[in-house]
């Protein structure tokens, strides 16, 4: 009866965890692990009716079995999935052969007959299964998938670090007691090759604890964590040691007991080894104790409390894998919390127009201020001297705004990051997560590492001033262009007026000037137009739109202004995602083009239409073409064109749209016989109208 609360109480949770997980994210990972509680809550139902005996045995026997060989695949894809960035990727082909041969496990089970899995003379009193030949292999490969998966998610823990671990330790040690009781559970095949199900109530003893670990874990801290995984994971000697401490004091319990006449029953015995190995492993996982053990060991093991070298290498390969200053901006905090074993830091960066150091980045400061204005005295102090502050030695006296900063955000140290004899930045630490007090090599630890981090610091802002320099020259040069032409018209419209004061009364003067107004002002605002579009990055206003009719108007809407130029259009319904109006832009310059090459006699062909996962728009003239050294070098690139009369802006700008909205641009070209240029957008599959 016991037994029976245990596995109903262990599935009820299970299913409640489940469908609480489903509610809360969809992915791969999620998917799997709410299969893997739904699969659990089966098989712990279906046990429990099978040792009940009121029901037919046989058909029980073969659905616990199909239930359980469906754990490996799904234990795998979660193990291997498991708050891991681009986890689609870490799917290697080794993976997706071992998630191959995982189904191999419910083709078995439905292939060979029950009897060659086990057979039981008397289940409901012994409760023995006794294995065959394919059930003791069968368990066997039950088993050392549990171990992988048990390893995936030991090689993802190890790999996190700081508010992630902090995130993840509870639910961790959930799911890895749940591999570990199963291990437990199926190791009896490869013992005693049987499988002893008078352990289930210990098993659900086990899911029950699980289950309450992990529920905890998402309800309270979440399960948005994503690390990389190093492909060098190394287990620590500490945590064997203790775990080996931990299985020797064990058996020496079960001595202790057995000389004392105690008597516990087996399954008793089994799940308190068990809870109290989830115990120890909670403490295993605590930063404090682990900081405690680091301090420890350095202070009487070893000649020097740092290895310099490693750490160096260490941080300087975490500088090197940055793409932006706010990555640069985490890796410098998360590796002093790491070094130098802190509860949180923040970092602050100097504002050169207020001369004052902002706040940029805060790593679990209860208290943080959003800016610190330094004194000459302090910067004297940090460059002159090459000295942390620290606010307990009393060797630099901090005026009152500096007091104030310290008292709130209860700065244990100060680091400066200094580069190029500037100060360009401050590291403020929190508290420690084990007392201990700084010596010499802690502080010159801490200055080397902020001579690296002020460095890509200075890099990073060097390379934005590069670009930002870079566009202001490409907003002068454009400018240099437009004002060129729109001198020319200017000098245009003084003659006209000049002329005006001796014509204006004749009829055709009138005409002219009507018509050279006009066409002025039409250039000059295309001019203004594009003076005003080139620097600008394309924010997309994104819609599902048929690219087939945006390209019939366009082309439409040029034809009735080009009687010269026979316009042929093909197409069907191409539907993507697009922004309506930058698409627009791509198009007609593709056609004015194309009305340029063919110097406004000739055809141009249109077409639109699928191709694969993508849809696209062609351009086709019959007119002068491109040499290929001209579309290999300088084909898209701004100020480079054939015309001319040209900007060298239009392609540019084309080609800057279509990779915005995620596709590619391509031209073919023979000089003398025409170009084709052709962009691929993404497709959106979605019924619509045929083109006519």
């Amino acid at each position: 009866m016991f037994g029976t609360v245990l596995s109903a109480t262990a599935a009820f949770l299970l299913l409640m965890l489940s469908g609480y997980s489903m509610l809360k994210r969809r992915g791969a990972t999620d998917v799997a692990f709410c299969l893997a509680t739904l699969l659990l809550a089966a098989v712990e139902v279906t046990d429990q009716l099978l040792l009940n005996g009121s029901y037919d045995t046989v058909l029980l026997k073969k659905t616990a079995l199909f239930l359980e060989s469906l754990l490996p695949v799904v234990f795998l894809v979660f193990s291997v999935t498991y708050s891991r960035q681009k986890s689609a990727e870490s799917i290697s082909v080794l993976w997706g052969c071992l998630m191959a041969a995982a189904l191999l496990f419910p083709t078995v089970v439905v292939l060979f007959p029950l009897d060659d899995f086990f057979y039981s003379p008397d289940l409901q009193t012994e409760k023995i299964l006794f294995l065959g030949k394919v059930g003791y292999w069968f368990y066997i490969g039950m088993m050392v998938y549990c171990v992988i998966a048990l390893v995936n998610i030991e090689s993802t823990f190890t790999s996190s670090s700081g508010k992630d671990r902090w995130k993840m330790k509870y639910e961790v040690t959930g799911i890895s007691a749940v591999l570990a009781v199963l291990i437990f559970y199926f190791s009896q095949g490869l013992l005693y090759r049987t499988i002893n199900m008078n352990l289930i109530p210990v098993r659900s003893g086990v899911l029950i604890i699980a289950t309450f670990l992990i529920g905890y874990s998402r309800f309270f801290r979440g399960n948005d964590v994503k690390v990389v995984v190093s492909r060098y994971v190394l287990y620590r000697s500490l945590t064997l040691l203790l775990i080996g401490l931990y299985l020797l004091i064990l058996g020496l319990i079960g001595e202790g007991m057995r000389y004392f006449d105690v008597s516990f029953s087996k399954d008793l015995t089994i799940f308190i080894a068990f809870a109290s190995g989830i115990a120890m492993l909670l403490i295993l996982l605590s930063e404090q104790l682990r900081r405690r053990v680091k301090v420890f060991i350095n202070k009487h093991f070893y000649a020097h409390k740092h290895d310099y070298k490693t750490e160096w290498l260490k941080f300087t390969q975490r500088l090197s894998a940055c793409r932006t200053l706010t990555d640069v901006q985490n890796v410098i905090l998360n590796t002093y919390k790491e070094t130098f074993g802190l509860e949180g830091a923040s970092l602050y960066l100097l504002d050169k127009e207020r001369s004052r150091y902002i706040l940029v980045a805060t790593q679990e400061m209860p208290d943080t201020i959003a800016e610190l204005k330094a004194s000459k005295e302090l910067i004297s102090y940090f460059t002159e001297h090459s000295r942390v502050f620290n606010p307990l030695d009393n060797e630099y006296i901090p005026n009152a705004e500096e007091a104030l900063f310290v008292h709130h955000t209860g700065a244990r140290l100060i680091v400066p990051l200094t580069g190029n004899g500037k100060v360009e930045g401050i590291v403020v630490f929190g508290k420690q997560l084990a007392k201990e007090e700084f010596i010499y090599e802690d502080y010159d630890l801490m200055k080397t590492l902020a001579k690296q981090a002020a460095l890509s610091i200075i890099n990073f802002r060097l390379s934005e001033e590069l670009a930002e320099t870079r566009e202001v020259a490409a907003v002068a040069r454009i400018s240099s262009f437009v004002i060129h032409d729109l001198k020319n018209l200017a000098y245009t419209l003084s003659l006209l007026l000049e002329n005006a004061e001796d014509y204006i009364g004749e009829p055709e003067f009138q005409t002219d000037m009507l018509d050279t107004i006009r066409n002025a002002i039409t250039k000059m605002k295309g001019l203004i137009q594009k003076l005003k579009t080139i620097p600008e990055k394309h924010t997309l206003n994104t819609e599902f739109a048929d690219i087939s009719l945006l390209a019939r108007d366009v082309m439409k809407e040029i034809e009735k202004i080009n009687s010269d130029v026979e316009f042929v259009y093909k197409g069907s319904s191409t539907v993507s995602m697009i922004d309506v109006e930058e698409v627009r832009k791509v198009i007609l310059n593709l056609i004015l083009n194309a009305l340029d090459a063919t110097n406004g006699k000739g055809v141009i062909k249109v077409e639109a239409g699928y191709n694969g996962d993508t849809t696209y728009v062609s351009v086709e003239d019959s007119g002068c073409g491109i040499e290929e050294d001209f579309i290999k070098n300088h084909l898209f690139k701004p100020f480079r064109t054939t015309k001319k009369k040209g900007l060298g802006i239009g392609l540019y700008q084309c080609k800057q749209i279509v990779e915005a909205h995620g596709g590619r641009i391509e031209v073919s070209s023979e000089v003398g016989k025409g170009s084709v240029f052709t962009v691929y957008l993404p497709a959106e599959r979605v019924p619509v109208h045929t083109v006519q």
